[in-house]
């Protein structure tokens, strides 16, 4: 059976398996702050940690008794609870109510959030210690998979300042094989500065009929003009844009440009060449950096021949950024920002499993992060 059939018939069952995945991963969580709490507790009435010996002591711990907690992510079972010699009752239990809304929120930004201390503990200060809800990690999961339809559909603004757009994989689990899964995307910058991910979906970098469509749905979304384009080098990319948004300016981007020279140049020579390689983009005008373009190539067209070729291929275009205001160029030379966000996506999806159970998982777990990410508004000031 291929992956993808693999997918279609177990579509419903890998959807159960990780949201039990992701009841687990909270109760650990949970019980794990639980524990901290209870024993803190217990070291404060006592006056005294484990065996320390002191003249403050108040009274002597006693072991522990076990007990199971009912809570909005399922039965926390056998949890050690200390007791101490004067018969200490714990009051932690008791402060539970039952706040179904609140938690079903907490959930849903632990789960965004990689389950923070902060927000487990959040989650105790809400916990039902009374009726189990069988049904929360599916709800909120409900609820979540309907704002990712209403956010993937939204109208978006006519125009934006600056775009990038760059392609990465999530590993996808079908059945018990792993398979990359390709994730393309594209951020946005508006005319104020305000930031945010317009659109994301799945499909190879290298195929310009997954780039054709995304950049498709963006015009049929409201987009009519991009001032300037960040991106990497990929032809299937470049080409769409060229279709699509032909009259917008495009940057290349400058680390990936310098990675790429720096691989037709021994390793032991790149402390010494990379300096001056990287100097090109970072000079305080277009003329100074030519200048510099042309004592470099002088430099080393002979030492480096094809270092020189794979600075001159698309170089036009790794300039660009000169010809945008000064305060802009630390932004807009590179694709940092949205490699950053992949980087966040896999961050935090990793402390929640090894990979994803299958494809509508991924992009579930891809929105629910952005959801979560609040952007630094940029200065968009001409000087």
């Amino acid at each position: 059976m291929t992956p993808k059939q693999e997918h279609t018939l177990a579509q419903a069952g890998s959807q159960t398996d990780f949201q039990e995945l992701l009841q687990a991963k909270l109760r650990e969580a949970v019980r794990y702050t639980l524990i901290t709490v209870l024993e803190a507790e217990v070291e404060a009435l006592i006056g005294a940690a484990p065996y320390q010996r002191t003249g403050q002591r108040r009274d002597h711990r006693n072991g522990h008794y076990q007990r199971d907690l009912v809570t909005g992510v399922g039965v926390i079972e056998a949890l050690p609870v200390p007791r101490t010699r004067k018969g200490h009752q714990s009051q932690l239990f008791e402060r539970y109510q039952r706040r179904q809304a609140e938690l079903d929120e907490l959930i849903c930004d632990m789960f965004v959030g990689g389950v923070s201390s902060h927000r487990v503990g959040e989650v105790i200060e809400h916990l039902t210690g009374t009726k189990p809800s069988s049904t929360t990690v599916s709800r909120v999961f409900h609820r979540l998979e309907d704002e990712f339809a209403a956010w993937k559909s939204r109208p978006l603004a006519s125009e934006y300042a600056y775009a990038y757009a760059d392609g990465t994989y999530f590993s996808v689990i079908y059945g018990s094989e792993g398979y990359k899964m390709p994730i393309l995307a594209v951020i946005g910058i508006t005319p104020s500065g305000e930031r945010e991910v317009l659109a994301f979906s799945i499909g190879d970098r290298e195929n310009q009929g997954a780039w054709d469509q995304l950049f498709e749905d963006l015009k049929a979304r409201g987009v009519q003009r991009i001032g300037l384009w960040i991106t990497d080098g990929h032809q299937a990319m470049l080409n769409a844009l060229a279709a699509k948004f032909p009259t917008s300016q495009r940057q290349r981007c400058i680390k990936h440009k310098l990675e790429n020279i720096l691989s037709y140049i021994p390793k032991t020579q790149h402390d010494q060449v990379y300096p001056e390689f990287r100097a090109i983009f970072y000079q305080d005008s277009l003329a100074q950096a030519q200048q510099l373009i042309a004592a470099v190539r002088a430099k080393y067209e002979k030492i480096y021949p094809s270092a020189l070729a794979c600075l001159d291929r698309d170089l036009a275009a790794c300039l660009t950024f000169y010809s945008f205001p000064k305060g802009h160029w630390k932004t807009i030379r590179t694709t940092n920002i949205i490699e950053r966000l992949f980087g966040e996506v896999k961050k935090r999806s990793h402390k929640m499993a090894a990979a994803f159970r299958n494809e509508n998982s991924c992009l579930l777990m891809f929105y629910a992060v952005i959801r979560s990410l609040k952007f630094n508004k940029l200065s968009m000031s001409t000087n």
